[in-house]
């Protein structure tokens, strides 16, 4: 018999305030331990379309055990690095499909979504994202951001070249997205690997969270309560009480102690 993970998990997801329709798409699912968000891009044909695809194609994979196309030497690696690769070539995977999907059709022409997801394994996290959703580990009532938004602010800060002549000359151009699923037929992906502790606590978000709400009071309300499914919709809750300027998609995932499976 097998050992599982326990893990507990919610989701919740609004439109806000200011926007007509939802482009957020998730998926919560403990029995694969995988959880994830996408975001589509504002402004951008079809996004809810780009951001569904990329949750169904990932899930997809997982789901049905497929080798996936891309040739890798899974023999020669260890359960770490495979879990990772997957995970990872998973995602390229839904990127082409977005990027053809869009080519064949010119109402979905330049449909886009950010992507974050984390694989949730034995002693470990496997964690991919593109754009600026983001991923959070709570551990010991500490709040850790565990990903780098992919936009032109941060990735001039990484660069060294976050100057305040520079910061001003963005002009309100600082959140722009600088890599996104479904532009081209490749992109850059981002991973890491993190250990994990029994009780660790995931959270998968879109900016819709993380913008209009400061990370001290995220940190405070998944710090009070407990109950995972009342934490997802309180901080929906305030992101809208924060003027809920974009659609606002949050998925949490607590993990327990080892179990028979």
């Amino acid at each position: 018999m097998v050992p599982q993970l326990a893990i507990e998990a919610a989701a919740h997801s609004d439109v806000g305030r200011r926007r007509s329709h939802n482009e957020d798409s998730f998926a919560a699912l403990p029995c694969l331990g995988l959880f994830m968000v996408a975001d589509g891009l504002g402004g951008n044909a079809a996004g809810e379309v780009a951001s569904r695809m990329a949750i169904e194609v990932v899930k997809s994979c997982f789901e049905e055990h497929d080798d996936l196309e891309e040739t890798w030497p899974y023999g020669t690696a260890t359960p770490h690095d495979r879990d990772e690769v997957r995970l990872v070539l998973s995602v390229r995977r839904a990127n082409r499909a977005i990027y053809e999907a869009s080519q064949r059709q010119e109402a979905m022409r330049g449909m886009a979504t950010t992507f974050a997801g984390v694989l949730l394994g034995p002693g470990m996290a496997y964690i991919a994202h593109v754009g600026d959703s983001r991923v959070y580990r709570m551990r010991g009532g500490k709040l850790e951001r565990l990903t780098r938004d992919h936009t032109l602010l941060e990735e001039l800060l990484s660069e060294g070249e976050g100057t305040l002549a520079t910061l001003e000359a963005l002009s309100g151009r600082a959140d722009a997205v600088t890599r996104a699923l479904g532009c081209d037929k490749s992109v850059e992906i981002e991973s890491r690997i993190e250990p994990t502790k029994p009780g660790d606590l995931f959270l998968i978000c879109s900016d819709g969270l993380w913008g209009p709400v400061p990370e001290a009071r995220i940190e405070g309300v998944l710090g009070r309560h407990k109950d995972l499914s009342l934490a997802a919709s309180l901080l929906v809750d305030i992101a809208n009480e924060h003027g809920g300027p974009d659609n606002v998609t949050c998925v949490l995932a607590r993990l327990g102690g080892l179990r028979d499976g």
